[in-house]
Parts: C-alpha cells; structure tokens; sequence
C-alpha cells in the first residue's frame, strides 16, 4: 500500500516533467508547433505591453490569456497521463503500449475537444496533433517505465 501511495505520485509528477521535455523537443523539431509555442507567446505579450502603453489595464486579458494556456497545458500534459494511470489501476492494465497509446490519444484529443473544432483539420494543425500524440506518448511511457506493471500491487490469487 505505501509503494502505491509513494511510486504512483512520483510516477506522474517524473512523467508530467518530461513530458514538458518532450513538447520542448516536439516544438523545436516541429516548425508548425514551435510557431504556436514561441511565436504565440511573443505575440501575447507583444499585445499585454501594448495595452500597457495605450493606458489601458492588461490585467484582465492576461488573466484571460494565461488561463487558457493553463487548460490547455493541463490538457495535453496532465490529464492525459493522471486519467490513463487512474483507468490501468482501476482495470489492472499495466500494458506500456495502453499507457503511451492512450496517453498520446487523450494529449492530441483533449486541446481540440476543449477548442472545438467543428472542420477538418489543415495539415498544419494535424502535424500540431501528431506532435501532441508524440508528446503524449513520451509521458505515458516514462510514466510506464517508472510505475511498471506491478504499481497498484499484485492481484491477490484466489484460492
């Protein structure tokens, strides 16, 4: 029971940080995402001085602004890997091809469900959810390799 109370935690919060790692490297390699990163943030806060100098108050927007971009990092790093790690506890699968698979499909699903896209996607915005999955993936996978199959503890053995 304490190595489920201890591993578990540490598992998610390890995993949760190199999936920050991974969208680093996704944002580098992947020109269309990097764009979004960088180049969105140095627009929003081009925007926040701007105001700022015109004499109206940024506060609002920022708030506004920041979070957003807090739903959409719980999205694509968080809640995947915690939803995906409650789920293979809870039904004993301790598969790493379920945890990087379905944590790479919940990374690239959940932004666009909190978003709503209502068209098909452009090619930019299917290599953005590409990396996404990538991205996902990696953090279920570190996720897998710390927790392992036997996180929650043996299954007792009927008798």
């Amino acid at each position: 029971m304490l190595r489920w109370l201890l591993l578990i935690p540490f598992a998610l919060l390890f995993a949760i940080g190199a999936g920050m790692f991974a969208l680093l490297i996704a944002s580098v390699i992947s020109p269309d995402l990097g764009l979004l990163i960088g180049g969105g943030f140095e627009r929003l806060m081009a925007a926040l001085f701007d105001m700022a100098a015109q004499g109206f108050d940024p506060g609002p927007a920022a708030d506004a602004a920041f979070s957003l971009l807090g739903r959409l990092g719980f999205a694509i790093l968080v809640a995947p890997v915690l939803l995906v790690a409650i789920g293979s506890e809870l039904f004993r699968l301790r598969s790493g091809l379920i945890q990087s698979g379905l944590t790479g499909v919940l990374a690239a699903l959940l932004p666009l469900a909190m978003l709503g896209l209502s068209r098909a996607p452009t090619v930019a915005e299917l290599q953005i959810i590409s990396a996404l999955f990538l991205v996902g993936a990696a953090t279920g996978f570190v996720y897998w390799v710390i927790a392992g199959r036997g996180a929650g503890g043996e299954r007792a053995d009927p008798a």
